[in-house]
């Protein structure tokens, strides 16, 4: 059975970290596919702060050399919050002889007791989990039976910590894609923490 790993977020903006988790399950789970979700609205978010258009551009531009991956519009095209259970689903009913699986940070694994229907989201997918820096996780943690590792850690680098750093004039490669620093100051975005869409 090959496996379709979604990749969903916001991506407001797209930085190093989303691509190298992108990278490390490619190595470790050769899955068929990687897919990134950009969500119209995330479901504990109350804005983003670039329009969707430029947030897909901006995936677009940092997922060009990256091999078995694709960028799918479901939720944006929704035009409304979309749950992970609506996601999953959707994409088993595209790839219904597949095991779809959602890539989560560890510090999502420890929140996953809140999510909408998680019982039935642990019940009929799995998730591979980017273990980050001074996030524990103990044989106590729920859900571990559900979760597949990347042996690798992910720095813990956010996108507000991105955004901080633009409005700053400060770019760090190490956090962020060339192009994608040049699309965010040539179109003027993250000027400002309230320049939300």
């Amino acid at each position: 059975m090959a496996k379709i790993i979604v990749f969903g977020g916001s991506f407001d903006p797209v930085h190093n970290a989303h691509i190298e988790m992108a990278e490390l399950v490619n190595i470790s789970f050769a899955p068929s596919k990687i897919i990134f979700v950009p969500a119209f609205l995330a479901p504990h978010k109350m804005c983003h702060f670039a329009p969707a258009a430029d947030r897909v551009e901006m995936l677009k531009i940092a997922l060009k050399n990256i091999p078995n991956v694709e960028i799918n519009l479901y939720e944006m095209k929704q035009e409304t919050k979309i749950y992970s259970y609506q996601t999953l689903d959707y994409f088993k009913s595209c790839y219904p002889k597949d095991e779809i699986l959602m890539i989560i940070g560890s510090d999502a694994l420890l929140s996953l007791s809140t999510w909408k229907n998680i019982d039935y989201i642990v019940k009929n997918y799995r998730f591979v989990v980017a273990k980050r820096k001074d996030v524990v996780i103990t044989p106590q943690t729920k859900f571990l039976d559900r979760c597949l590792f990347i042996d690798k850690e992910i720095d813990n680098v956010s996108s507000t910590q991105i955004r901080n750093l633009v409005r700053s004039k400060k770019f760090l490669s190490n956090y962020l894609n060339k192009e994608v620093y040049n699309y965010i100051i040539n179109h003027g975005l993250y000027s400002s923490e309230n320049n939300n869409p």
